[in-house]
């Protein structure tokens, strides 16, 4: 409500530039209000637009008056954030917004992929799904640690679930709550209660610095390099690097990207990343408001990728921003073919500006392709179609039903092994659920997958991945079709 509140208050400021009367109330009727005869108001044109030093001098006479007249003390620190965000708001841009002071420390930390914490991806349920009978949906789920972070150094492994927090109870608190709790502080003990099984202890450890993952590797088949790039940090290209290293080190003489619901960040990183396959064309053009600006980067002539390697990018509706500029950098200088379905669409960015504590993130400029296309809201098309899996009404509605029962965790308990066998024979025994045969066999891989050691889990699964399986047939030069 106060966000609604003062951004209606500023819309009314620029439309009208309204000067409150110095007139003290009379028996609590409101205070007569008058037009600043400086605004356009006063010129008999609501619609015409007003300069900024309207605007100040409205601001002003406002704040003023609520200064004198308000009833209760004024938070001007609130009022000016608030004041912040409404002002980015009415630029109606869904990419332009202001990051809080109390948030900014979060935003920077995300956006470098350095912070201080335990080192874990972990999930935690909405309050508003409680189940008293299930600790999963009040307690906190580690998905899985950073290798050698304090947290993997500690033996917290994948699915245990944290009930207390140096003693304070978890299950009422929000996601991002009780993240921040388990972050602790650098330098201090920070004591979990964890739930493992059917045994519950505490273990002690103490937060550092550490730096989230961006990058995975795996050789499929014996020579297909697989990696993933989740996200483009500040330390994406340096893990790029080593993975690849890694990658050709252990015989790989092709190369699938997978980035999927890859949501962009730094610019920068992309157009390493693409130096590293490219040794000459364009990556992109950036566009600003002052024209002169507009500028292209063009691809550097030394390349660590060898040239005769097949590549193939893995992209999807979740492929945005940074992603898009490396995948159409690599799609239209002919290095890489996409496979998948249309990306997001994302063909403008933002500057991240410190201010005020916060961070104004704003749109400053456009890019065009290296042929020249405007992929904002259309986004990039594959090579290879590979459409996502569609489920119905009825589908989800099982599916849904089907999640109420225990038939997945007593299905891998009496087959503990990790097997495509195991998993297709899960699907078959669970047909009269309703629920769609590729649902059940993702449902049931994952279900083995996080109940592995972070150290033995695959990073991809190509016997369950369709479009991965295709990409795999595209860089080995086979005959592939459109699915």
């Amino acid at each position: 409500m106060r966000r609604k509140t003062a951004v209606s208050l500023l819309l009314l400021i620029l439309s009208a530039g309204l000067l409150f009367s110095a007139a003290s109330p009379e028996r609590a009727k409101p205070t007569p209000v008058v037009a600043d005869s400086a605004t356009s108001l006063a010129k008999g044109n609501e619609n015409e637009e007003v300069t900024v030093s309207e605007i100040l001098y409205s601001l002003g006479n406002l704040y003023t008056y609520l200064d004198q007249y308000y009833l209760w003390d004024i938070d001007s620190k609130q009022m000016q954030t608030d004041m912040v965000k409404a002002m980015v708001t009415a630029l109606g841009d869904r990419y332009s917004y202001y990051i809080t002071p109390d948030k900014a420390e979060e935003f920077k930390e995300n956006s470098e992929g350095d912070y201080v914490g335990i080192g874990t991806y972990l999930t935690k349920m909405n309050t508003d799904y409680i189940d008293p009978e299930n600790p999963e949906t009040y307690m906190v789920v580690i998905t899985s640690p950073f290798p050698g972070g304090p947290a993997d150094r500690a033996g917290i492994r994948a699915r245990d679930m944290i009930s207390h927090v140096n003693g304070e109870d978890v299950s009422e608190l929000t996601a991002n709550e009780a993240s921040r709790l388990i972050r602790g502080t650098e330098g201090e003990p920070l004591t979990l209660t964890v739930h493992r099984g059917d045994s519950v202890f505490d273990i002690t450890l103490t937060p550092e610095r550490v730096t989230t993952p961006t990058t995975a590797k795996q050789l499929l088949d014996g020579n297909v390099g697989y990696l993933a790039v989740w996200t483009f940090t500040s330390h994406t290209y340096e893990n790029f690097q080593r993975d690849l290293a890694e990658l050709l080190e252990s015989g790989a003489t092709s190369l699938i990207l997978d980035l999927r619901n890859n949501g962009g960040g730094y610019v920068d990183e992309a157009i390493k990343m693409a130096n590293a396959f490219l040794s000459g064309g364009n990556i992109l053009t950036v566009h600003y408001k002052n024209t002169n600006q507009t500028r292209t980067f063009t691809a550097s002539p030394e390349t660590i990728v060898p040239e005769s390697m097949p590549v193939a990018i893995l992209v999807n509706a979740g492929t945005a921003s940074s992603s898009e500029i490396f995948t159409a950098a690599m799609k239209e200088n002919g290095r890489a073919t996409v496979v998948g379905c249309t990306t997001f669409g994302k063909g403008v960015m933002q500057s991240e500006i410190p201010y005020l504590g916060g961070y104004l993130c704003i749109v400053t400029s456009s890019y065009t392709t290296p042929l020249g296309n405007d992929i904002h809201e259309v986004g990039i098309t594959a090579d290879v179609e590979v459409s996502p899996e569609d489920y119905s009404d009825e589908d989800l509605k099982a599916y849904e039903a089907f999640m109420k029962t225990d038939r997945i965790t007593e299905y891998r308990e009496a087959n503990p092994e990790y097997s495509k066998e195991n998993i297709l024979a899960f699907a078959e025994e669970n047909r009269d659920s309703g629920v769609p045969e590729s649902l059940l066999c993702l449902l049931m891989r994952n279900e083995y997958i996080y109940a592995l050691d972070y150290e033995d889990r695959p990073i991809a699964d190509p016997d369950f991945d369709t479009a991965l399986n295709v990409a795999i047939g595209v860089v080995r030069n086979e005959s592939v079709s459109s699915r």
